[in-house]
């Protein structure tokens, strides 16, 4: 789930200007070798301080949050631009 979860947020990040990475270890548009380096530590980390069925846990939020990206991949407006509100502060259809 870790692969596919980074694999699929660069793809995802590279392809549409209006999604970012909300991962608050890494910034709005890592590189690969960015998304590589966080989850290297952190995996291993977390899976040598959590019993199995913790994991179990961990993998069906990430299995969540893989279908929540791929969600808001095919939802989000690619013409759009992210930022479009009015001198009021209210946001602007596109």
């Amino acid at each position: 789930m870790n692969f596919l979860d980074m694999s699929l947020s660069y793809h995802y990040i590279n392809n549409h200007a209006n999604i970012k990475e909300a991962n608050p270890l890494l910034p709005d548009r890592p590189s690969l070798s960015q998304f590589l380096l966080q989850k290297g530590v952190t995996a291993p980390v977390i899976a040598q301080n959590m019993e199995s069925g913790q994991i179990v846990i961990i993998n069906v939020l990430l299995t969540g949050i893989v279908l929540r990206n791929h969600y808001l991949y095919e939802t989000t407006p690619k013409d759009c631009i992210s930022n479009n509100f009015h001198v009021d502060g209210h946001m602007m259809p596109c």
